[in-house]
């Protein structure tokens, strides 16, 4: 499979001038990217494709070849694998839809397509996919625009249109990714062997999958429990109900299996599982990122806001966490850093106390404490929701203003010790902030300290509590299995 996602060179099979058609399209991103391998247009009518010149079938390119990828039509795809496997071209990439999700009648032209392939010992990706993208190398074989940067979430998708989303939107918090393969029908290659694959790529430090159907179960789950013992796997599975089943047949030619029975296979395999978009991109930055594993269940909470409080308070005890009651010598140390109209209690409401203690105070005493396992730190990059708001600056670098300047300073040596904290005890500090989402967009200086060190930063309070919660999971099942630190 590394040819497949480390190619020297490339057959585009079906390549085009026309940016109407994928061939154009998914060969300008190609091309475009700066991929630094050899790549050979093949077009039967025209002499170049976009600045290339084209070969009327991959039987006339001169070298060897390590990767085809096939844009043409249905019906033209057997004579186009049939040359590649003539022409002992390893692995290929089927973009092309029309297969077994229109029926009987393409799921024969899919059976044949790979057993033409695999009589030549050629692996095939899709068909009914929108390609794949390795940042590492500059290889964007694929229909989107977005080009992913390096990093280390690895993608396996039964949609196209998810493997965007995920990769976009782990963007917004500043993860890249190491491969994303739009799996279309999994004819030839499969769940267990895209497990395998990232289970051995050093690039990937996080498994993130959308599934629609899976026809090699008990394949998939070992895999599956093999691979999470080496790396976590984030598994977002839709076709859950009788709708759902009909919508995944219509769109990848599969179907869905009992959910109660799934469920707990799931389970016992280790695989983190997620019944959103937004959560299946969340679990896997948190994973991805610098946090440590928590040793128990055991959660203290601080928070400037009251409310903020009661909603994380209510989510603790929905996820199962324990939210301890401090000691008194806790409370204490607590205490002389707030205002005397503070309630003891966890969470700890640092009720909007200006000009006393705050995080960088609170934090060590209760990380020391002994009583917590991890903390959760809610409402931080308050002061950019303020500022904002009201005065819209397009760069918060350049803001003239003296009171505004000095609260952007101060924030940013605020979040220089955050981000030294989450190192500091060997516990994960989890923190959430309202404008999450919009760090890296509007570059806010304090907040993206944080993100560029690789940690996470919630955009809601259940975000961060589910954080904490899937961060406890993925520690209980390595332990059960001695696999924990």
């Amino acid at each position: 499979m590394e040819k497949m996602f480390k190619p020297r060179s490339i057959a585009f099979v079906g390549a085009s001038n026309s940016l109407a058609k994928w061939g154009g399209i998914v060969f300008r991103n190609l091309v475009s990217a700066k991929y630094e391998g050899r790549v050979y247009p093949i077009n039967s009518r025209e002499g170049t494709i976009q600045g290339y010149k084209a070969y009327p079938t991959v039987r006339h390119i001169p070298g060897e070849v390590d990767l085809a990828i096939f844009t043409v039509p249905a019906n033209a795809i057997l004579e186009a694998v049939s040359s590649c496997v003539d022409k002992r071209i390893p692995a290929g990439i089927v973009i092309t839809a029309g297969f077994a999700e229109l029926g009987e009648e393409g799921r024969l032209l899919q059976d044949e397509m790979v057993r033409r392939a695999r009589a030549g010992n050629m692996l095939l990706v899709g068909p009914n996919g929108q390609g794949i993208a390795v940042p590492g190398s500059r290889l964007y074989p694929w229909i989107p625009m977005f080009r992913p940067d390096p990093g280390p979430v690895g993608i396996a998708s039964q949609s196209g249109n998810v493997a965007t989303v995920f990769s976009e939107q782990l963007a917004e918090f500043g993860f890249g990714c190491s491969k994303v393969i739009s799996v279309g029908n999994c004819a030839d290659l499969g769940w267990p062997e895209y497990l395998e694959y990232f289970r051995h790529d050093h690039e990937t430090k996080v498994v993130l999958l959308y599934i629609e159907g899976i026809t090699q179960g008990q394949e998939f789950f070992a895999a599956a429990k093999r691979t999470s013992l080496q790396k976590p796997v984030v598994m977002f599975k839709s076709g859950r109900t009788e709708a759902g089943t009909r919508a995944a047949s219509s769109h990848t030619g599969v179907l869905a299996g009992a959910e109660d029975i799934f469920s707990a296979a799931c389970r016992q395999a280790g695989l983190i599982r997620v019944y959103t978009l937004e959560e299946a991109v969340i679990m896997a930055a948190t994973l991805a990122g610098s946090t440590p594993l928590p040793r128990g269940r055991r959660v203290g909470i601080i928070t400037g806001g009251g409310g903020h409080g009661v909603i994380a308070a209510d989510a603790s005890v929905e996820l199962g966490l324990d939210l301890v009651r401090f000691s008194e010598k806790t409370i204490n140390r607590l205490r002389s850093h707030l205002p005397a109209w503070w309630s003891p209690n966890n969470p700890v409401d640092m009720v909007a106390g200006l000009g006393f203690g705050g995080p960088r105070e609170l934090i060590p005493i209760v990380m020391e404490s002994g009583e917590v396992d991890g903390v959760i730190l809610l409402g931080i990059g308050w002061v950019y929701s303020m500022m904002d708001a009201i005065n819209r600056p397009t760069d918060f670098r350049d803001i003239k203003d003296e009171l505004l300047r000095a609260h952007i300073d101060n924030d940013v040596r605020y979040c220089e010790t955050l981000a030294e904290y989450t190192r500091a005890w060997g516990k994960p500090l989890v923190m959430s902030s309202p404008v999450a989402r919009l760090a890296i967009r509007r570059s806010y200086p304090g907040l993206m300290r944080i993100m560029e060190q690789g940690i996470m930063l919630y955009p809601t309070i259940e975000d961060a509590l589910r954080a904490m919660s899937a961060l406890i999971g993925r520690y209980e099942f390595l332990a059960r299995h001695g696999a924990a630190d």
